[in-house]
């Protein structure tokens, strides 16, 4: 199911539109259909065009942050309560040891600040790593920010679903069964990762703190003139806000 999903998820891409509109233009083109080619060869542009344009990320990028915004500025971690944990979403860090023996940070690696920040703060006496070695990535950046080992624990978990599961399944013994934990991921996936705790970890309080503000802070710096513009950087943006939507739309629809 993970595979699957993640084939899907590219087909209904910005990308994978694109791939499959230049594909049906050269089929219909060799079958001498040439104007209905050129017509699905134009839209097959304009759509990829569309899709690097930073005008797509305030239509698709920016709402996603926008309500994770306090009068339009990122929250400080000490506006946040107090926490039984703090849940520290996987994806911004990777290692590649043919390559190098240090942790690579993605774009998405101000999660781990963000997460020591409420740490330091005192909002919670431990954090939650996920992904794929956190052990060996994850956590030598923590302690570089300040953060003890013996602070830290890991979950083992591939997806958002996955990880809600675990965090359920981490705290059912808990007496009493109120649990509080701090959510922290990027702001452009904090929708998603809410509904799938909403959804297979209901029991448990979830306060959002999000970080890593991507497309505001894109769509905000671009000059009108450059809206319009395309922008490979942008079309990675503007392609993972889509595919956040699609997931959110998804479960919304199936929950």
């Amino acid at each position: 199911m993970y595979y699957l999903n993640k084939i899907i998820g590219f087909l209904v891409s910005p990308i994978g539109g694109a791939i499959a509109g230049g594909i049906a233009a050269v089929i219909f083109a060799r079958l001498g259909r040439k104007g209905l080619a050129k017509w699905i060869g134009g839209l097959t542009v304009a759509w990829l065009w569309l899709w690097m344009t930073p005008i797509m990320t305030w239509v698709v990028g920016v709402p996603l942050e926008r309500e994770f915004l306090v009068d339009g500025r990122v929250p400080m971690v000490e506006s946040f309560p107090k926490a039984d944990a703090i849940l520290l979403l996987g994806g911004s860090m990777g290692i590649e040891t043919n390559v190098n023996s240090y942790a690579e940070m993605a774009t998405s690696a101000d999660r781990v600040w963000q997460a020591a920040r409420l740490f330091k703060a005192g909002r919670a006496s431990k954090i939650i790593a996920t992904g794929d070695y956190a052990k060996d990535t994850t956590l030598p950046l923590l302690k570089d920010f300040g953060v003890g080992e013996e602070a830290v624990s890991f979950l083992d978990a591939r997806t958002t679903e996955e990880e809600a599961k675990g965090i359920r399944e981490l705290f059912s013994r808990v007496e009493g069964g109120e649990v509080k934990v701090l959510l922290v991921t990027s702001a452009w996936h904090m929708k998603r990762a809410r509904l799938m705790f909403e959804k297979y970890a209901p029991e448990i309080e979830v306060v959002c703190a999000p970080a890593d503000f991507e497309n505001t802070f894109t769509a905000e710096k671009t000059p009108v003139f450059k809206m319009l513009l395309p922008d490979p950087n942008v079309f990675m943006l503007n392609s993972v806000a889509f595919h956040e939507w699609v997931g959110i739309v998804g479960y919304t629809i199936f929950r």
